[in-house]
């Protein structure tokens, strides 16, 4: 009856139907302070972010569902949002909870502001006693720690800025290297997964280079992008320049992360041939978790299907190289019932029985 029911739920699904749903991360929260309310903008330009996404929309044609949005909040409320801030409220939920915004935010986008720039030296392991101390080796832990967190939610896609930079009125030569130093290493290691004590980076975190895009050789926020010397919140012009690079780079990602969305590669090895395995746990509600095997490199679809043949949730459509995966499914928009994981690739097509009960 299994090899009965898998053989028809694939050959089903070789004929047109109507498309599935798919986890989209398309909306989301943005939290900041003074710096990021300026790149919101208008900040006396033309555009802002708001207005940025419009234009993303109408170039991809997205609308209703597909549409891109975001809202911003003042958060922290009542303390800064440097680092060691925020790796205590992703850690423990304080000194202000930010995991109650989890669930109906699937982007979730943080910064610090120009402070967290005043870096001081590059630092030692006993600096972690002084988490404030603001040294390469502090930030470097401090990001470690919020990405890991981010990590383990693989069912939201997190944006983290590099520094906001500095005036050469408002810092020294010293810390402007330094920031840049820690900022290079942000985004050329640590996201390339080059960092050895971090090691692969998550898929569903993306570090939106700031730092960069303002600063000089020197690591100084360039005068025609400060609102004055002696003022390093950006003006109008930073806000015409980041706003488009900022609403273009976080949404390339975040729904480049749609077609991968909690799949995980295991170990080194590589299968001999096409798996699918049984879901767990099961009965479920509403996540579970499969493992598949993949031999050869190529496009691999898993999708969840209702008892009508219907495909209802697509978990998966991506080229991956040879290896073993995890899947991780969330039903949530699906109603109790049974459904059958579908796996498809160069061929192959496997079935699995499965129940969702709520």
């Amino acid at each position: 009856m299994k090899t009965f029911i898998s053989i028809i739920i694939c050959l089903l699904i070789l004929s047109p139907r109507e498309s599935a749903s798919q986890q989209r991360f398309r909306s989301g929260l943005f939290f900041h302070h003074s710096t990021g309310e300026n790149i919101w903008g208008p900040n006396g330009c033309t555009t802002s972010v708001p207005i940025e996404m419009t234009r993303y929309n109408t170039l991809h044609g997205y609308t209703g569902q597909l549409a891109v949005t975001m809202n911003e909040t003042w958060f922290p409320v009542n303390y800064d949002n440097e680092w060691a801030t925020w790796h205590t409220i992703f850690a423990t939920d304080l000194p202000e909870a930010i995991s109650g915004y989890f669930a109906s935010n699937k982007i979730i986008m943080i910064k610090s502001c120009f402070p967290s720039s005043a870096i001081e030296e590059r630092g030692q392991p006993v600096d972690t006693l002084s988490p404030d101390y603001k040294t390469i080796y502090n930030y470097k832990w401090h990001w470690r720690s919020i990405i890991n967190v981010m990590k383990n939610r693989p069912q939201n896609f997190f944006v983290i800025w590099t520094n906001a930079p500095l005036t050469q009125q408002e810092t020294t030569p010293n810390s402007a290297l330094l920031s840049k130093e820690f900022c290079k290493w942000a985004k050329d290691t640590l996201a390339q997964g080059r960092d050895p004590v971090f090691g692969a980076f998550p898929g569903n975190v993306y570090v939106f280079d700031f730092f960069s895009k303002l600063t000089n050789s020197s690591g100084y926020l360039q005068p025609q992008y400060a609102v004055g010397p002696n003022d390093p919140h950006p003006n109008s012009a930073a806000t015409a320049l980041i706003a488009p690079l900022l609403v273009n780079e976080v949404f390339d990602h975040s729904i480049a992360y749609e077609s991968i969305f909690g799949i995980i590669k295991t170990g080194n090895s590589i299968p001999f041939e096409f798996s699918l395995s049984q879901n767990y746990p099961n009965p479920f509600n509403p996540s579970t978790t499969v493992e598949f095997s993949v031999p050869v490199s190529g496009t691999v679809k898993i999708s969840l299907f209702d008892t009508q043949g219907k495909e209802v949730l697509v978990i998966a459509n991506e080229n991956l190289s040879p290896g073993n995966y995890t899947a991780d499914i969330d039903a949530s928009t699906l109603s109790s019932g049974t459904y059958f994981c579908v796996m498809r690739s160069s061929g192959f097509c496997s079935t699995r029985k499965m129940v969702l009960l709520k």
